[in-house]
């Protein structure tokens, strides 16, 4: 672990007036943590029910987190998984130092999306500091080519509203590609509401269709019911494929222009200033990407309406343009191989986790979706989305979103696992 001066960022909530009972943490992940989760949310409800401290810890290169005075390549050689883990120790520890009485309490860490693999893996590394963790939609397994993403969005999208809607973006998209493959540029251009000529550039169009199919994924992901129907529905408004899926790509942009220039992309993926906007998560996040997880969400599959032109490569010149050489397709692939190894993938050595998904989430796929063992169950939710349980309970939860729910809360935490016992592979 690097040793330099950084100030951990969290938000507290102290739930009891009384003694203290157990902690719990949302652990923060890939963005900027704000009040939202320490004063609604399910995990606030199962603290406030056993009058607990609740706090909401800042992922390190996140937010405010900034331990470093800019992003540069050489000082994100500091964000890691593992350094975020050792971080997340090193607070548990101190906390149960500095609270009276909370010496024997118990930890529960609560996680969604990478935060939910964090609280996994954490549990795997530090057994002895915590009771359990509940693991809302967690990627696990490290690949860069994840082109399960837009089957499971293909699937969801047929799920939701059948056919018909599936088959008019697949027609669409075939139709795009056919437009780009005869040169038809400007037509496609303005047909899609591009802000200038989609340019005769492989990289370009690459991030054109990639971009494209992002806006019907942004929908399926975070679907509450009526987001996928109300998207299709525009989709079939009009008597041909493309500009069904036209007029929804203006809709959901609120009729804003849009410029798919790979150059422009990586120029701003490139600032390095805390202040930019590329600090606000998306330069440490494709860091991340490069380096650990992968995770691009590609074209590379048949089983899939959105076409074939945004392949993994377009993840391997993206790293390259905005890094450096040192990260190319190999070492990126090398790079996910590594993270398996030390991770155990699909396979995490676990006990008392409590692993979540949404049969719609596209994340689902790259996730444990059975139970690991009789210690660490695993429930996929029917018609859920994207981390969609860590709401509070409430009259619009299915019969299967509340069982999940109360689940959570019934489950009684044992003691931590001595370490000895923890069956990781110990990274070099």
């Amino acid at each position: 672990i690097h040793k330099f001066k950084c100030h951990t960022i969290l938000l507290e909530n102290r739930l009891s007036h009384l003694n203290t009972e157990d902690i719990f943490i949302y652990v923060g992940g890939d963005w900027t943590i704000t009040p939202g989760w320490i004063i609604g949310g399910h995990t606030y409800d199962m603290a406030r029910e056993l009058n607990g401290y609740l706090f909401y810890t800042e992922h390190r290169y996140y937010g405010v987190s900034r331990p470093t005075p800019d992003t540069s390549f050489k000082n994100l050689q500091y964000l890691h998984v593992s350094q975020a883990l050792a971080d997340l120790a090193h607070f548990i520890k101190v906390m149960k130092q500095e609270i009276p009485g909370a010496s024997s309490s118990g930890v529960i860490l609560v996680g969604g999306f990478y935060s939910a693999t964090m609280v996994t893996w954490f549990r795997q590394y530090y057994p002895d500091l915590i009771n359990g963790a509940w693991s809302s939609s967690a990627p696990l397994f490290a690949k860069p080519d994840f082109y399960e993403y837009f089957e499971t969005v293909g699937q969801s999208v047929r799920t939701v509203s059948g056919d018909s809607c599936y088959n008019r973006i697949e027609g669409a998209f075939r139709e795009a590609e056919r437009m780009v493959a005869v040169g038809e540029f400007e037509e496609i251009s303005e047909k899609f509401n591009l802000c200038q000529t989609l340019r005769d550039n492989q990289l370009d169009i690459w991030l054109f269709f990639g971009n494209l199919a992002a806006l019907m994924a942004i929908i399926v992901q975070y679907h509450w019911p009526g987001d996928i129907e109300l998207a299709c529905e525009i989709i079939m408004m009009h008597d041909n494929d493309i500009d069904g899926f036209a007029e929804y790509t203006r809709w959901i942009l609120g009729n804003l222009c849009w410029l798919p220039e790979f150059e422009l992309a990586a120029d701003l993926l490139r600032e390095t200033s805390w202040e930019s906007e590329a600090a606000y998560g998306q330069r440490q996040w494709l860091y991340q990407e490069c380096n650990e997880f992968g995770w691009y969400q590609s074209s590379g599959s048949e089983n899939q309406p959105f076409g074939s032109s945004f392949p993994v490569e377009l993840l391997y010149q993206m790293c390259t343009h905005v890094f450096d050489e040192s990260f190319y397709n190999d070492s990126i692939n090398y790079n996910s191989y590594i993270t398996n190894l030390n991770r155990n993938g699909f396979n995490p050595v676990i006990t008392n986790v409590y692993s979540t998904h949404g049969e719609l989430d596209p994340w689902r796929t790259a996730g444990v979706q059975e139970n690991v063992n009789s210690f660490a169950p695993v429930a996929v939710i029917p018609m859920a989305s994207h981390c969609a349980d860590l709401y509070s309970i409430s009259d619009a939860d299915s019969p299967e979103m509340l069982a999940s729910k109360l689940r959570t809360i019934s489950l009684e935490p044992p003691p931590p696992t001595p370490k000895s016992d923890s069956r990781v592979v110990t990274e070099e």
